[in-house]
């Protein structure tokens, strides 16, 4: 019971009689009457997510990443971080890097005058995700919490660098076309001769 795993306890009145499992339980849901196998305190069926979904603007194939860290990352915090790297490595692919070497690609967006905190954010990302499948100073196995934030991280860089352009074009396209026009007269003027 101390080692939080099942056993089996043996019914000493029959020869014939069946082991009992012992620190397992099985329970049904009041709402959707689904069952749930529990060994010790922890549920091991169905597979629980940890409750950070991903942002809507990720793309699909970077989701897809995202979901499968989520599924993991109770029993593998390591392979959670190295999935979110991943994650990264692809966004940096998606904002026009290379996406072949994720270090060059963060001092490519640095360059093109990327936000400190998002660039902070990738980074952190990169590092954990990197420690996870190094050996390194950061265990994950003695810190799951830090897995769990780096799924933040990947929500906010993808909101700064993908949904907050995204939203903001849509609402710029949608200005009248005389404005746009008058815009463009403007920045013309602004701009100096070559």
């Amino acid at each position: 019971m101390l080692r939080e795993k099942p056993f089996f306890e043996n019914n000493n009145n029959s020869l014939y009689s069946r082991p009992i499992v012992q620190n397992c339980n099985i329970s049904e849901c009041y709402n959707c009457k689904e069952i749930s196998v529990w060994v010790h305190d922890h549920i091991v069926y169905p597979n629980t997510k940890i409750d950070i979904p991903a942002n809507n603007d990720l793309p699909e194939h970077i989701k897809q990443l995202f979901e499968e860290a989520r599924e993991i990352v109770s029993c593998s915090p390591k392979g959670a971080a190295a999935l979110l790297r991943l994650c990264v490595q692809y966004l940096c692919k998606e904002l026009g890097e290379s996406g072949k070497n994720i270090d060059k690609d963060i001092a490519a967006l640095v360059a093109k005058g990327l936000n400190p905190l998002i660039q902070k954010a990738l980074d952190v990302v990169r590092v954990i995700g990197n420690e996870s499948v190094h050996p390194g100073e950061i265990n994950l196995n003695d810190n799951k919490e830090i897995a769990v934030k780096l799924f933040g991280l990947v929500n906010i860089i993808c909101e700064q660098m993908i949904s907050q352009p995204k939203q903001i074009n849509e609402l710029y396209s949608d200005l009248p076309k005389a404005k746009l026009e008058g815009i463009e007269k403007r920045d013309a003027k602004s701009k100096p001769d070559e």
